[in-house]
């Protein structure tokens, strides 16, 4: 007969494993989906990259987040330099969001935190999705666009950004 804390760390094992291998699965996807393309020195890259994936999820360098990010610039960088046609760049831009997501992911969790976890991602998750969409329309049209337009749409988000930026008071913030 087991008793509860050990079934609870079967369990937090069992979840971990899982997130993973599907981190695993997304971080490889994500490096080998624009590898095909690479030529001459740049296969190093891919080579590189699944490196990096397999050292972030696992040893003693699986804790360090710039392990996971350089995973996912060199992604970018095998995107770059083998310029996909549309729908792969979505794909690979939503396998880089997943294995960023899931990378993160706390370790040794029980199943009903990972449940909750997971749910408190969805938004981004979704929001990656919505914005991969719209990317890949806004990319696929063509639409004559004069200079003006540009510089008018240049001006409206240095507003936005001015706009949105905290301003600075002389006075002193209460504490809360």
């Amino acid at each position: 007969m087991t008793s509860g804390v050990d079934g609870g760390t079967r369990q937090a094992r069992l979840g971990d494993v899982i997130t993973r291998v599907v981190t695993g699965c997304l971080g490889a996807g994500m490096i080998l989906l624009p590898a095909s393309h690479l030529t001459g020195s740049s296969r190093a890259l891919a080579v590189l990259g699944l490196v990096l994936v397999a050292v972030s999820l696992a040893g003693p360098l699986a804790r360090w987040r710039i392990v996971g990010t350089l995973a996912a610039a060199t992604a970018v960088t095998e995107a770059a330099l083998t310029r996909p046609d549309l729908a792969s760049l979505a794909w690979e831009g939503l396998l880089i969001l997943g294995y960023l997501l899931l990378v993160d992911a706390p370790r040794r969790m029980p199943g009903t935190v990972t449940a909750h976890w997971l749910w408190r991602q969805l938004p981004l998750a979704v929001w990656g999705v919505f914005t991969a969409a719209i990317v890949l329309v806004v990319l696929a049209v063509r639409v004559p666009v004069s200079a003006w337009l540009l510089v008018a749409g240049a001006g409206a988000a240095v507003a936005a950004v001015v706009i949105a930026m905290p301003r600075r008071s002389s006075e002193p913030r209460e504490p809360r």
